[in-house]
């Protein structure tokens, strides 16, 4: 007999962690810049990076422009209610015509992943934001990501150690937790016009991960909020054409009761 196996696939973006009293509303569509890491080229793994995140903007009234950061224009980020940078390679040197921008604009700006340590090395962001990020770690362990009460799983144990420096500048909204090591670091930091993530949500995301956080946060982030749905995908795996319909059924019609 065929093995059936129900997947069933939570909608991330559907308020499923973060208590949201705000009902759906209109709002008129916004413009968002997604910035990788690297060129504009099929070839460019942080491209896929960027799709994700491009499919997870989907679900918001959005416009989006994908392409590398190094074809971007000086400037052009004022052109964007949104600017969304992608890291990907620990030994990037972000090119300069982006990062003075992120320094000296008041523009919108998500930075995830990596990177950051670099601009930090190249521009006083301690002093313009009241953080910096000192460098890549993959071996202490960092398993957990903590919002408030809650805690996700984090299933990649890559992250950028940042340090917040003056707290009057910039707030800790999420910490990762080591559980090896019981360390706590900043995960999630909001200063002025910059959120920075400290890895890729993406990356080994589980059932139970932080990347549930980072999706549900993106209605915060966008400033655009829906009534909680608590929805869900279910896939009935593994069925050919010689299942029979009658079973079919019988699963259907157990899911629908």
């Amino acid at each position: 007999m065929v093995r059936f196996v129900l997947t069933i696939v939570v909608v991330l973006l559907s308020c499923l962690v973060l208590p949201l009293s705000v009902s759906a509303q209109t709002s008129s569509q916004k413009s968002v810049l997604i910035l990788v890491d690297g060129n504009t080229d099929l070839k460019n793994y942080a491209m896929a990076d960027g799709r994700q995140l491009a499919a997870l903007l989907g679900h918001f009234n959005v416009r989006y422009t994908l392409k590398g950061v190094n074809e971007y224009i000086p400037g052009e980020m004022k052109r964007y209610d949104f600017t969304f940078y992608v890291g990907f390679d620990i030994h990037t040197e972000i090119p300069k015509k982006f990062t003075q921008d992120v320094f000296a604009l008041d523009s919108r700006v998500f930075w995830l992943n990596s990177g950051f340590d670099d601009f930090s090395r190249k521009f006083p962001v301690d002093k313009r934001f009241g953080f910096s990020v000192s460098r890549p770690d993959s071996l202490s362990g960092f398993d957990l990501v903590r919002f408030g009460s809650t805690s996700f799983a984090k299933g990649e144990p890559f992250i950028n150690i940042a340090t917040v420096t003056n707290r009057k500048l910039a707030t800790v909204t999420a910490t990762a937790f080591s559980s090896t090591q019981k360390r706590e670091i900043p995960y999630i930091i909001t200063s002025a016009n910059l959120t920075y993530i400290a890895d890729m949500p993406f990356a080994s995301a589980g059932p139970a991960d932080r990347y549930i956080l980072f999706a549900d946060m993106l209605h915060d982030f966008l400033g655009e909020h829906h009534e909680e749905s608590h929805s869900a995908l279910i896939r009935i795996e593994d069925v050919g054409p010689l299942d029979s319909p009658d079973h079919l059924r019988e699963i259907a019609d157990l899911l629908s009761a």
